[in-house]
């Protein structure tokens, strides 16, 4: 009888542990309301119009252009290196993001956008899935970063895709790339970068990105 009493005691001890974990572990995802969700703001470029012609250009909404000449094309811009033919995301709507084929485009470095995305303190310690679709162009680059920074702006680790030389042609490569939410972090910058030499313009590409937390 003592035995039984024994083996019932620790059952109900067993199940007052799991409903505890499973109580704490609701508590924690709730608590992370920005965790299992694409955090990338207009992450396919297709807020706004994309470039259709040489030389012209447009703001892409969501995102600030902080060097070169930062923008979208659409995928029927018949000087563009990519279409609705070329290999990329199944979904990936009328629009992708490309550095540009004005002046500022062929004189800078590199075409660089950014956007930049507040986290609250029950991000840290979570994963970090930073994924997209990329392509070059000529010896042109496409990289994504994905910067977590303190409140004072300081970069504290960064996840990153490409550049990847081995996606060539007029296709796009799937990339994904993960890490972890370091202690301190408030906020998270993303940043997509076409850069590299050999051509006038900056016609790399990339399209469907998206940073999700778990």
């Amino acid at each position: 009888m003592r035995f039984h009493r024994t083996g019932l005691l620790a059952v109900a001890t067993a199940i007052v542990a799991t409903a505890t974990l499973a109580v704490a572990l609701s508590a924690s995802a709730a608590a992370c309301g920005v965790c299992g969700k694409n955090l990338i703001k207009n992450p396919g470029a297709e807020l706004g119009r994309g470039v259709n012609a040489v030389g012209a250009f447009g703001a892409v909404p969501g995102w600030t252009v902080a060097a070169g000449q930062f923008g979208a094309a659409s995928y029927t811009f018949p000087n563009g290196w990519y279409s609705a033919r070329s290999k990329g995301p199944k979904a990936r709507g009328k629009n992708y993001f490309f550095g540009g084929t004005t002046t500022e485009a062929a004189s800078a470095a590199a075409s660089v956008g950014t956007q930049t995305i507040k986290l609250p303190a029950a991000a840290v310690g979570r994963k970090a899935t930073l994924s997209g679709w990329i392509g070059n162009y000529g010896e042109n680059r496409a990289q994504v970063r994905a910067q977590f920074m303190d409140a004072a702006g300081a970069t504290l680790s960064t996840v990153r895709i490409g550049p990847a030389v081995t996606i060539s042609g007029q296709d796009m490569g799937f990339r994904t790339r993960f890490g972890k939410v370091p202690a301190g972090t408030t906020q998270v910058m993303i940043s997509v970068l076409f850069s590299g030499g050999g051509v006038n313009y900056k016609l790399a590409g990339a399209d469907s990105l998206s940073l999700v937390l778990s």
